[in-house]
């Protein structure tokens, strides 16, 4: 009997897990590092609570903070539901620019799910007063709202046309920053709110970059800095000794997770890390799982780490080749790791865990990562060029967003994602594009100072670089 296969319309796995379309799938709290504001920066004492949300591609997130104290009191995280549309930014303007009424279904889904986040993290102060016996802390009304994504989250947020996003050259819609009520981009729960919607640089380097822009300035003064938001529409910042340049480039959602055959988000029974246990010839793998739970796929970091392994142990080559069984034992890899190859149709596989509870890497598994590798460091490399600037002279890396924040550095070195600088020049950041929103709604100077940076900083178009292509063909490579 023939079984039709079912795939996600967000993800197109069939065993997804953890997409908005998943019934199962509930908001859930911020797996992050403790929120630390850069040394430079103050709170401008107000009045009321406010909420800070970075909408990204794959996820949202938000902070609820009383805007006297700058005290964040609770933040959750929760799926982009306009996933239905696409992982991919270029996929949802595709599907907004085929009809006007896929544009405000888009628009209405993140807005509700904003609505949402909001009540969710409301409540939660309430309940937590309540327990405490505090009577005085259960009303929470939300005064003020900051708003930061990539260019076509905040586009679509707004009911925007995207229609400078649709070809090349790519340009933004909106100046500056934009200021509403709650009511009037269909919020609900947020209606009476003002809603602040932040500047983008230009293209599709949005407001979270500058966001991270904003936060790294008042963290470190000094030079030569890469900046760097790794997610599915990856910004790369590049601070100069004279000028500051940015760029987009389409990283995809594979090092988040997503169209990876058994990917998903660092959440209990992800592999978040994988190593070399014992040595040559008895040499096998160990993998750390999240949380108290079988092992149910890989994360991003466990995927960075999983590729340096590979390479390590010679499993794959330079192309990121795969081999079976067979064909690596013959060229010495140690036979605890051949045990691992197998094949399924055609495509070899590498399993990760044991066949009780297996999670397997595939050959295109693979070639999704590299994709996503080439892309992103291609980038790094066309912005140094402009400015420069030789890897050597790199001052300091940042890592920013969620995925960034879990990487290990030694990884990422291996595998080519960042250049070969010392690992004490490399730092996580977190989601400090969510930190640079909470900056903003904390301090109305941080919104002024973000608006004059959006027009100083330089954008890079790399559609339009020649050197984009052979870059990104060389980085493909381990």
């Amino acid at each position: 009997m023939n079984v039709m296969k079912i795939r996600c319309a967000g993800c197109r796995k069939e065993n997804c897990d953890g997409c908005s379309l998943n019934p199962g799938k509930r908001i859930s709290s911020i797996k992050d590092k403790a929120l630390s504001f850069p040394r430079n920066f103050k709170i401008e004492k107000g009045e009321g609570y406010g909420i800070a949300f970075d909408v990204g591609t794959t996820t949202v997130a938000g902070m609820l903070a009383d805007l006297k104290s700058g005290e964040v009191l609770a933040a959750k995280t929760c799926v982009n539901p306009q996933r239905i549309a696409g992982s991919d930014v270029v996929s949802r303007i595709v599907y907004c620019r085929e009809k006007e009424e896929n544009r405000r279904r888009l628009q209405k889904l993140i807005a509700e799910k904003l609505d949402e986040l909001a009540f969710e993290l409301c409540r939660q102060v309430a309940e937590e007063a309540r327990q405490n016996q505090d009577k005085a802390s259960e009303a929470i009304t939300v005064d003020r709202v900051t708003i930061v994504g990539n260019t076509v989250m905040c586009e679509l947020l707004l009911g925007l046309a995207l229609k400078g996003l649709a070809k090349a050259p790519f340009h933004k819609e909106y100046c500056g920053s934009v200021t509403v009520k709650g009511s009037d981009l269909c919020f609900d729960y947020l209606e009476n709110a003002e809603v602040i919607v932040l500047p983008s640089v230009e293209g599709y380097v949005g407001a979270d970059a500058l966001a991270v822009y904003t936060y790294i300035r008042q963290e470190d003064p000094e030079e030569n800095i890469l900046a760097v938001d790794i997610g599915t529409n990856g910004e790369i910042l590049l601070i100069g000794k004279e000028k500051t340049y940015a760029c987009s480039t389409a990283a995809g959602p594979a090092l988040e997770g997503a169209s990876v055959t058994q990917g998903m988000g660092a959440s209990p029974g992800a592999i978040e890390e994988v190593g070399i246990l014992g040595r040559f010839p008895r040499q096998d793998i160990y993998c750390r799982v999240i949380g108290d739970s079988e092992p149910k796929g890989i994360c991003g970091s466990g995927l960075v780490d999983v590729l340096s392994v590979l390479r390590q142990l010679k499993v794959i080559d330079d192309t990121g080749y795969l081999p079976g069984c067979q064909e690596a034992r013959k060229t010495g890899v140690p036979e605890q790791i051949c045990r691992r190859l197998s094949t399924l149709q055609g495509e070899n596989r590498f399993l990760l865990t044991d066949s009780e509870s297996p999670v397997y890497l595939t050959a295109g598994d693979i070639r999704q990562l590299q994709l996503a590798k080439g892309a992103i460091r291609a980038g790094m490399e066309i912005l140094l060029e402009k400015a420069d600037i030789s890897e050597e002279e790199v001052s300091h890396i940042y890592l920013a967003g969620a995925f960034g924040s879990y990487i290990k550095k030694e990884s990422a070195v291996k595998i080519g994602l960042l250049p070969d600088i010392p690992e004490d020049k490399i730092t996580h950041t977190g989601n400090c594009a969510g930190t640079g929103a909470l900056m903003a709604l904390l301090n109305p100077d941080v919104i002024t100072d973000m608006e004059r940076s959006a027009e100083e900083i330089i954008h890079v178009e790399l559609a339009g670089e020649e050197r984009f292509q052979d870059l990104f063909m060389r980085f493909l490579a381990f």
